[in-house]
């Protein structure tokens, strides 16, 4: 069994834990069901839902990425001045806007305004101009 000491910093004056050999130690596990109603931001846990640690950063549990090769994708189109709805090679997690990078003529878009997402379509607020060039690269979140 691992041991652990507590020791007082000397840096910043906080407590640190050090492990004493190169045991493991445990971490909470449960079902998503199973999340605590009050967590504080940092706490980490095994959701054994999904199979994968998860970390919650004060608003929600996240789920950390594992190890692996990112594929990261790019999509063209050209707008047309009228069509605001493209179709993505592939659809994005959770249908997040931050997890897509978008250019329409080689002007970044904010993801707070000019765009949604749902499953492999973009569907801009506005339409992009006639033979305007767009580019949306994505597959951050891919853990390969």
């Amino acid at each position: 069994m691992a041991g652990f000491v507590k020791n007082k910093g000397s840096f910043d004056g906080g407590n640190t834990i050090k492990a004493e050999d190169v045991g493991a130690t445990g971490t909470p596990a449960g079902s998503a069901a199973d999340r605590p109603n009050d967590p504080n931001t940092g706490d980490i846990r095994f959701n054994t839902d999904d199979g994968a640690l998860e970390v919650y950063d004060g608003t929600g549990f996240q789920t950390l990425a594992q190890t692996g090769t990112v594929t990261i994708t790019q999509d063209s189109f050209t707008g047309d001045g009228s069509t605001v709805a493209f179709t993505m090679s592939t659809s994005v997690t959770s249908n997040q806007t931050q997890r897509i990078v978008v250019a329409v003529g080689n002007v970044y878009q904010n993801p707070a305004s000019a765009y949604t997402l749902s499953g492999t379509t973009i569907t801009f607020t506005s339409p992009p101009g006639d033979s305007e060039t767009i580019t949306v690269i994505h597959g951050y979140d891919s853990t390969g």
